[in-house]
């Protein structure tokens, strides 16, 4: 989940970086910095499930010495 997650925010930043050097007016700009917003929400996203498994296995590896 965390390399799709990853892989989803590389293509819209690239998706971002296409529509901003193509931009004819301030409304192509503005969609292309919800992009990038996007494609920041991916990336905190693949950090919490990376995260959250982490813990898992810290909490399984804990639980197994007792």
């Amino acid at each position: 989940m965390t390399i799709i997650l990853l892989l989803l925010a590389v293509s819209t930043f690239f998706f971002g970086i296409l529509i901003l050097s193509s931009a004819k007016s301030a409304i192509h700009e503005i969609e292309a910095f919800i992009i990038f917003l996007i494609s920041a929400v991916f990336i905190v996203g693949a950090f919490i499930v990376d995260s959250v498994n982490q813990l898992q296995k810290k909490i399984l590896r804990n639980s197994e010495r007792k």
